[in-house]
This record gives structure tokens, sequence and C-alpha cells, in this order.
């Protein structure tokens, strides 16, 4: 036996292996981790038996929602006994940190059965779903939903030489009908398996479950997700906007049970007990059917590998005479149909639809109410700008006639993980006698946010202007992008700037927010 001294008696320094946890457990080696910390192998000392503890990570001990959801955890899975379902044994500290005692799976998960073999025989995807659907309905008989479900919380052993699915990781479940412990309307899951619903923030329950399960069968039969390939805001938008396409030959039953699991409307999908009997009797139809080619997204076979991105699907007749209408609509009200994102090299001195401005004057100072930005009026070298200079309106229309702009110089720092599923970009434009600011914003449809433009000092990075505010961008399917600005500011000359854009989501907040920086330039 080695017991660590009591500097290393914490999950994020030092090697725990041989550390024994009172009289109970002795840490062996790591086996796996995640983002909420790490698995090892233990030995249990009274049963003389192997187990599983899962260490919370050290620095997540100061938070108290990450705590108390690892306590979740435990009480969650303490309620749930069955024989898909990982068996939870005990909650111990570990120095200065807690370990959640679980039964230990030696199969790995279904992600790495997965990557091993690049797609699975249609009748041994729906047997192995089988179980986890069983697994899920006896979950959701006690009012819990798991809210991550895919491959990597799938972890397999083999009962009487056949493969055993066991379905783990309820660290971020939430039980039906009491306080999350998450914040109200956070985005939680991983972006190839979250249902639609859940993308606007939509209360967790029983149906998005079912949606990941039939985003896992298709995996599992075509060697990809559903909406594999880009960015995770990307994928978001594609769960909401997009259905699924079966893969070249893909059994018909098995894609029939896609479509019922995936189906846009919650209330449609099947539930859980139906879904498990449904797919056995699909894995005796498929049976002798062998697995497919694992397929890249745009379906051609390949060996496996990293999918690549596939093009949207044609447009419906429908859609397409609906997107006409729409844009007969915008032309009639004299609309300019542009977006910057789309286009390399755009002008950024003309508004769009639903564009923000705050005016302040030159120089920055307090921002002004929230109005629509003026439409710029582009000729050689000049253009016209909705800020309120001191001069008056008489006054600033004689300047901004005289005044030569350069080109829009746009930093390169887009944001479009998870975290923040936005496109962002600030952007500059010098005068011969002012500084012009403008941002960017992409998201995706029913997010609102805050966003304010700022000039700071690129040395001491110390506010010089703004910040302008642009307060209550609303992102829908009409208005996917919105620019705040643009704004003129006077700062001091011989200083190198940079723009920063920052922005935090309103009304019904899903994410933190964020802050992008553009290019420096000397002034």
């Amino acid at each position: 036996m080695r017991t660590p001294p009591e500097a290393r008696n914490e999950t994020g320094g030092g090697d725990l292996t041989g550390y024994r946890i009172g009289d109970a457990y002795e840490l062996i080696e790591p086996i796996g981790g995640g983002g909420t910390g790490t698995v090892w192998r233990a030995r249990s000392l009274v049963q003389d038996e192997h187990v599983a503890v899962k260490l919370l990570r050290e620095d997540l001990m100061a938070e108290p929602k990450a705590v108390n959801r690892f306590v979740q955890e435990r009480a969650i899975l303490l309620m749930l006994r069955h024989p898909h379902i990982v068996r939870v044994r005990d909650l111990v500290t570990v120095g200065t940190s807690l370990g959640l005692v679980m039964d230990l799976v030696e199969g790995g998960s279904l992600r790495d059965y997965l990557h091993e073999q690049g797609t699975l025989p249609p009748a041994e995807a729906a047997m192995l779903l089988a179980q986890v659907a069983e697994a899920l309905a006896a979950a959701h008989k006690r009012g819990v939903v798991h809210r991550d479900l895919k491959p990597d919380n799938i972890l397999l052993d083999r009962v009487d030489g056949r493969l055993h699915c066991r379905l783990t990781d309820f660290g971020i479940a939430r039980i039906l009908d009491t306080p999350s412990m998450t914040t109200p309307g956070a985005l939680v899951g991983t972006a190839n398996y979250v249902a639609p619903e859940a993308v606007y923030g939509g209360r967790p329950a029983p149906p998005a479950d079912i949606y990941a399960l039939g985003v896992v069968l298709f995996e599992l039969t075509a060697g990809h997700p559903t909406y594999a390939g880009g960015p995770a805001w990307a994928i978001l938008r594609r769960h909401v906007d997009e259905s699924p396409r079966p893969v070249d030959g893909m059994p018909d039953a098995i894609w029939q049970v896609v479509q019922q699991c995936m189906d846009k409307r919650p209330g449609r999908r099947p539930s859980a007990r139906d879904l498990a009997a449904t797919l056995r009797t699909v894995a005796r139809r498929v049976r002798d059917l062998p697995a497919l080619p694992p397929h890249t997204v745009d379906n051609r076979p390949t060996t496996p590998g990293p999918p690549v991105p596939r093009p949207r699907p044609a447009p419906t007749r429908s859609r397409r005479a609906f997107c006409a209408a729409v844009l007969l609509a915008l032309a009639a009200l004299a609309v300019p149909a542009w977006n910057f994102l789309n286009r390399p090299g755009g002008e950024v001195g003309e508004a769009r639809p639903g564009a923000h401005s705050t005016a302040a004057p030159a120089g920055g100072g307090s921002p002004s109410a929230v109005r629509p930005t003026a439409r710029a009026v582009r000729s050689a070298g000049a253009a016209t700008v909705g800020d309120a200079s001191p001069a008056g309106p008489s006054g600033r229309a004689a300047t901004e006639a005289t005044e030569a702009w350069q080109d829009w110089e746009c930093g390169d720092s887009y944001t479009w993980d998870l975290g923040h599923p936005a496109v962002v970009q600030p952007c500059h434009a010098v005068g011969t006698g002012r500084v012009r600011l403008v941002g960017h914003m992409k998201a995706l449809p029913g997010i609102q946010a805050d966003v304010t433009i700022s000039l700071v000092d690129a040395d001491t990075d110390e506010l010089v202007a703004g910040p302008h505010l642009c307060a209550g961008l609303m992102f829908t399917d009409f208005a996917p992008s919105h620019d705040c600005g643009p704004f003129v500011d006077n700062p001091p000359r011989g200083h190198r700037y940079v723009v920063v854009q920052k922005w935090v989501y309103s009304g019904r907040s899903i994410l933190p927010g964020g802050e992008v920086r553009g290019k420096e330039f000397a002034w």
C-alpha cells in the first residue's frame, strides 16, 4: 500500500496510484476521463473485487453546481436498478475531492466498439439499442431524463458470450418536476445528439432521449451521426432546420425507426418502452443483412476516417415557393438582401435589416437609445454614417462629404463552438480624421443578445471609446445576422488600437456570452 502525501491528495495533481480511500478502496490505474473528472480502476478491500471510481476534478470542487450535480448523480443512480444501467455503490471523499464508486464495466464503450468495426450489422445495432431503450424506459418511469445519450455513455460487457449494454453518466440528468441543477434554459448535451427543442433551451423531457437514440441508431448503421461535419453551431441549426437522409443500402426497417425517433415534433416520437419492442422486432427482420460499408456524410462509401461536410439537401417545391414569396416581399419593401458572412470582402458600411446602432459623440461617451443605423451613402471615397457628432446634422453632413475612408478591415476571430453558437466579427475603417467601428453577429434562431462595441488601446487594453450598446438583438429565421454600428470615434493619435466586440445572451438566456477582438491598427 502507498499513501500519497497530503499535498497530492487532490485529483488534479500527483499520481494517485495505490492511494487508499479509507479502508474501503484502493486506486489502481486511471481508465478514462471526461469533462467532470477521471475514472479509475480500483479494488474493493472489503469484497476483494474491482470497481470503477469516478473522481470529480479538483478545480470543480469550488463550483457548487458541479458538486451538487455530482452528488445528484449518486442519488439518481441509487434510484435506478436495471440490468442495462451501471450500478452505483458508494459516494466517497478522496483527499479534497469526491468519488463515485460504480460497477466496473470491462468492455469499453459503444464508441470504442464502433471505431473498431466501422459500422455494425443492422440486427446487432437494433438489438444493442433495444437494451438501451429498456434502460431509458426504466429511467423515464422514475421521471429521470438522461440528457446526454451518445455512444460514449453506453458501456459494453459480455453476458453468456453476447454483448450487453450498460447506460452510464447520468451526471447531467434532470429529475422531472424538480428544480434543475443547471442554469434555467441552459443547453446541455453534445451537438450531434441534441434534440431540436433542446436547442432553444426547452425543458428536458423523455422525447429528447428518444431523439438522441435515433441519431445513435443511424450512426451505428452508417458510421457517422446524421448531421456530422462542421462547427457545433451549424450542427445545432441542422437539427432544427433539416431532416436526416438515409445512406445508400440502409434497410427500410432501420430507416423508419430513425425517422420516428427524430421527428421534429416531440409528441410524435415513440416511448422508450415501445421503441425497445420495435427494435427487437426490427432486429429479427434484418438479422441476415450484413453491415454497410462506412459512409461519409455525402453518402460515398469509404474506409473509416473523419467525416466530411455534406451539402444541404435541395429545397422542396413548397420550400422554394415559400422562399420565393419571402424574397418578393423583401424586394417590395426595398430591403437589401445582403449577408456579410457569405460575401468575402463585403462592404460593411451599409446597414442591414434589423441592424442596430447606439449613437455616441466622437471620442466615446455614454451611448444614447438604440435606434436603426442610417443607410450608408456610398460614393467615391465618401460615406454617411449614423453618428451624433457635436457639429450637428448640417456640420456632420459637410464633414462626411469631404472625409475619405479606407477600406474596412475585419478580424478573423470567429466563435462557433458549442459554448458560443454564434459567428462574430468586429471591423474598423480609418478616415482622414476619425475611425469607424462595426460588429457583425450571426446566431441560431431564437437567440437574443446585447452587443457592445468598444475601442481599446492595443498596448494597455484601456478603454478609449465606447462601449456602444446594441440591446436586444433578436436572431430569427428571417434575420439570422445583425450589425452593431457603425459608430464614429475620434481617438488620440499616435497609438495602436483594436475593436472589441462583446455580447451577453439576454431574454431566455442559453449561454453566458463571449468576446472577440478585431485586427490591431495604428492611428
